[in-house]
């Protein structure tokens, strides 16, 4: 007796594939070979799968550009790490993307190291202290953050780095180094990279105190003495130093004294910042500012004499600034100065507040003082920068009332609620 037929069965599912597969060279030459999108690269050192998509809408791939109907090869990865029902399955969800228009990739959203380099190379010719800011990069805050992707910093890393950088740092330098941090991050935000800067949540930093370090007189007249002490110096060694710029040092203090500039506005004036007013005036055009909004500053009849002694100075040819010299040596010779002059916690920015506290104290209009200095508004001049006039007067009449006859007497046998109903001095 015949044995009966067997029913043939149905094809193997991914047969196709498996015979495309079979039929491949052992190595395929310098790219894949596809069935249905799906590829095979072998080589000499193994079998990679890929596939092609094509781009109905066109589009970006790996930063190329996709014209409309254009298609791309995308890689997989390993032969022996995926089956045909996963490639497939790959196929069909990376052409449903391209359908759509949108990426087959993923963005990779760059590292903090990476975005503030970018950055640096980006606000290079604006920024203002960039050896600074880059240190504080460098140094600083990419060793911390530098391989964290700009989404995954969070408020704890920050106050991780804040604890860590104030072990060692006065409050006011991990100020200015979180001040460099925010404006990378806001850089961020603003390019729609992040949604928020996870500093704005972060820990307030401690101990800072607003500065309001004033110079008398007395003071003022003790730094210029030993400038002119320096110069004597740097004149009696001029031929053994016959590279070293002299004759500068005095003449940009009391710069700074006089005109209430900041030392990056005073460090890089030019001589065609020097302008002539319609009354026979002397101004300085400051355009290097702070807030990146010029103004003029009206020179003193110091200012004046200082422009025509400095105009006899010799200059570097191509050197056209008042006081030329770079910004490491005036740090360093205003270091020493401040050595030198036996003064106690001075900096150069105290002649900055002491000229607005001079000028408060004479009366002038906080608003006059305020432009003079390049403020927007008359808010800074109290806790920076001046002695209120308000107080000023408080104390005048103070002083005045505590003279005349009684005060003591009202003071001592007044109750407190008697003293606000009755004033100390009647009209």
């Amino acid at each position: 007796m015949n044995d009966a037929k067997r029913p043939a069965g149905r094809p193997r599912r991914f047969a196709r594939y498996e015979e495309f597969e079979a039929s491949l060279p052992e190595v395929t030459g310098k790219r894949p070979r596809y069935c249905d999108g799906i590829g095979i690269f072998k080589g000499a050192t193994g079998s990679t799968v890929w596939i092609k998509v094509t781009l109905p809408r066109g589009g970006e791939y790996k930063g190329r550009a996709i014209v409309p109907g254009g298609s791309v090869e995308h890689k997989l990865g390993r032969r022996q790490s995926y089956d045909w029902s996963q490639l497939v399955a790959e196929r069909d969800r990376l052409q449903s993307l391209a359908d759509h228009g949108q990426p087959l990739v993923p963005e990779q959203v760059a590292t903090f190291s990476t975005y503030a380099t970018d950055w640096l190379e980006r606000r290079k010719p604006t920024l203002r202290g960039y050896g600074v800011t880059k240190g504080h990069v460098e140094a600083d805050l990419k060793t911390f953050f530098g391989q964290r992707t700009m989404d995954g910093i969070t408020v704890t890393d920050v106050n991780k780095w804040i604890g860590q950088q104030s072990r060692t740092l006065k409050p006011e330098t991990v100020k200015r180094k979180l001040a460099t941090f925010n404006a990378i991050m806001n850089d961020a935000v603003r390019s729609g990279l992040i949604d928020r800067n996870p500093s704005d949540r972060a820990d307030k930093i401690k101990g800072i105190e607003p500065r309001q370090r004033f110079l008398t007189d007395k003071e003022y007249q003790k730094i210029l003495e030993a400038a002119d002490k320096i110069e004597s110096e740097q004149d009696a060694e001029k031929e053994s130093k016959p590279q070293q710029i002299r004759g500068w040092l005095r003449y940009f203090v009391e710069w700074a004294y006089e005109s209430g500039m900041r030392r990056g506005e005073i460090h890089e004036l030019t001589w065609d910042q020097i302008r002539d007013t319609p009354d026979g005036e002397i101004a300085v055009e400051v355009r290097n500012t702070k807030t990146s909004n010029p103004r003029y500053v009206a020179c003193t009849s110091r200012m004046k004499e200082i422009i025509s002694e400095l105009r006899k100075l010799e200059l570097a040819e191509g050197d056209n600034r008042l006081f030329p010299l770079s910004m490491t040596t005036l740090k360093r010779a205003l270091t020493n100065l401040w050595k030198r002059c036996g003064i106690e916690d001075v900096r150069l920015h105290d002649l900055r507040r002491t000229h607005a506290t001079v000028l408060i104290g004479l009366n002038v209009d906080a608003r006059t003082v305020a432009g003079r200095l390049g403020h927007s508004g008359t808010g800074m001049l109290a806790t920076r920068y001046a002695v209120n006039r308000g107080d000023l007067e408080a104390a005048k009449i103070f002083g005045e009332a505590k003279t005349k006859e009684g005060i003591k007497v009202v003071t001592e046998t007044c109750s407190p609620q008697k003293l606000v109903e009755e004033p100390l001095v009647k009209p």
